[in-house]
């Protein structure tokens, strides 16, 4: 059975299911604000979806973990601040401390934003965050479950998507890119033509063209560096009414659904993940998947659909590689919510993220099969990690849309699975 074939007048009503998640993502950000992870504003925005979820699902807790609020996106001004004296250390001939600049920005970025490891939290001050998990049982033995999640935090600023959008974003990564092979290659070259790890200042008698002509080019990246250390305003933490309140209350909606209609498959969990922290590296959904291995293992196949920016259709896509396409999520399930989509009269195609990751990452990473909606523009959007993102712009069609994919992903797991 179809979901539109569930209940008489299906589209009528997804429209008040729609108005719902509009109405609460209003409501959050009037009544609580921004919510960067940890913050009371989070907490308090998790409060209230656990109380509507305790509405329409069988079992709902809350599960509180720790992480820095900061710690994840402290690697674009540290690895600025580090290139930066390797320009230094070039010129004056310190080539190993250069080396070690470049090579220490380079850990920092593949741990942090690559692999999404936690190198930097041991640096700063952890927070406590949470996790709010609902549960529709099935009505008789639970044979599969179906988890839909969105994140309940807001990220901080980013400077440049705001004053400058994709070319400038675009231009400073870009930069980093060349200044940390550059001062690699740079720094080793500098030590071969020296003959040991310090050698003489580039400019000086001992140094050569060579040496001069990569001076200047690292000099030039030097503006575009210092920009970087301002990348992430942490004095403005942005209300994230898109990015990702859309997700969560569209899945709160698909239990409220089921529940208000008196709709319970016979052998389908149907759960509401809504994880605080992916704004911090992903740190809520990894900490669910940790504290909740023995269930995610328990014999239950089990799929997790990640719904994150529902905003944009006409940019409307799948992930089947996540976390800037390090990670692949799982093939069958970007396949359900494609044929759910198909079923509701859209065609999503199936890629990979550009830049980022969304939580199906660190649940594929976990071994549960995984994958992620979502429907922004990626150049990225205006509103993307800005102060635009705020309840004036949200679309009614994109999350009436995601809504319609969302319940049809239920129904349609329920008859077929993966």
């Amino acid at each position: 059975m179809k979901s539109n074939e569930s209940i008489p007048n299906f589209d009528v009503k997804v429209r008040e299911y729609t108005n719902y998640s509009l109405k609460s993502i209003k409501n959050i950000c009037k009544n609580f604000g921004p919510r960067p992870v940890g913050s009371d504003a989070e907490k308090q925005a998790q409060e209230y979806m656990q109380a509507d979820l305790q509405k329409w699902c069988d079992e709902v807790k809350r599960e509180e973990y720790k992480c820095s609020d900061k710690a994840f996106m402290a690697w674009v001004p540290i690895g600025a601040v580090l290139l930066i004296l390797g320009v230094i250390f070039f010129t004056l001939g310190l080539a190993v401390l250069g080396l070690a600049c470049a090579a220490l920005a380079l850990f920092f970025v593949v741990g942090e934003f690559i692999l999404y490891k936690p190198v930097l939290d041991g640096f700063f001050k952890k927070k406590t965050s949470g996790n709010v998990y609902g549960v529709r049982k099935a009505s008789g033995e639970a044979k599969k479950r179906i988890i839909f999640s969105g994140h309940t935090d807001s990220a901080f600023e980013w400077t440049y998507t705001y004053k400058g959008g994709r070319p400038v974003v675009a231009t400073i990564i870009g930069v980093a890119v060349v200044s940390i092979l550059l001062g690699l290659g740079a720094n080793i070259y500098a030590m071969i033509h020296f003959g040991g790890a310090f050698g003489s200042v580039v400019w000086g008698a001992e140094g050569n063209l060579a040496l001069r002509i990569i001076a200047v080019i690292m000099y030039l990246t030097v503006p575009v560096l210092v920009m970087a250390i301002n990348f992430c305003n942490y004095k403005l933490p942005v209300m994230g009414a898109n990015d990702d309140l859309t997700g969560c209350l569209i899945s709160c909606a698909v239990a409220k659904f089921l529940s208000d209609n008196d709709i319970r498959f016979e052998n389908t969990e149907v759960a509401v993940l809504c994880a605080g922290g992916e704004e911090a590296g992903l740190r809520g959904s990894k900490a669910f998947a940790k504290a909740n291995k023995e269930m995610l293992n328990d014999g239950v196949e089990t799929v997790f659909v990640s719904l994150d920016t529902i905003r944009e259709p006409e940019f409307i896509k799948i992930y089947e590689k996540d976390m800037t396409g390090v990670v692949k999520n799982d093939r069958c399930v970007a396949e359900l919510i494609q044929s759910a989509a198909k079923n509701v009269g859209v065609d999503v195609p199936i890629g990979v993220i550009e830049l980022g990751a969304t939580d199906a990452a660190a649940m594929s990473q976990a071994g549960v099969p995984a994958s992620a909606l979502t429907a922004m523009d990626p150049t990225p959007a205006k509103y993307y990690h800005t102060r635009l993102d705020t309840a004036d712009n949200l679309s009614p069609q994109a999350i009436e849309l995601g809504v319609k994919i969302a319940l049809e992903t239920a129904f349609l797991y329920d008859e077929k699975g993966i």
